[in-house]
């Protein structure tokens, strides 16, 4: 993950934390309820915070195997492939000097 990711990934979860703590300050109720729910609402946002950083680390990590897996696979059909054409080349210039050879002339194609 990139570190613009994490910034904005961080930034969502302050904003999280800020409105509930907005919404705790403005609800009616004694100051130790409100540090407590302040400290509550807190731990529960970081807990699903890293929840979804888990998630999406999870997420990107099985995105870049598979997508490095289909690389690598057309990579090496592509090797192969031009391996493939380098022989056929190769047989016919081979075949060609042959024939040259033997007749002490070009072959015509």
């Amino acid at each position: 993950m990139s570190d613009r990711g994490r910034g904005e990934f961080w930034a969502f979860v302050a904003g999280l934390l800020a409105g509930g703590v907005a919404a705790v300050l403005y609800a009616p109720a004694k100051g130790e309820e409100t540090r407590k729910k302040i400290r509550e609402t807190a731990e529960e946002t970081y807990h699903k915070g890293e929840e979804f950083y888990e998630k999406g680390m999870t997420e990107a990590e099985k995105i870049y195997h598979d997508g490095r897996e289909k690389a690598e696979k057309i990579y090496s059909d592509g090797r192969a492939k031009v391996g493939k054409t380098i022989d056929s080349i190769r047989e016919k210039v081979d075949h060609e000097e042959e024939v040259e050879t033997k007749t002490g002339a070009k072959a015509k194609k």
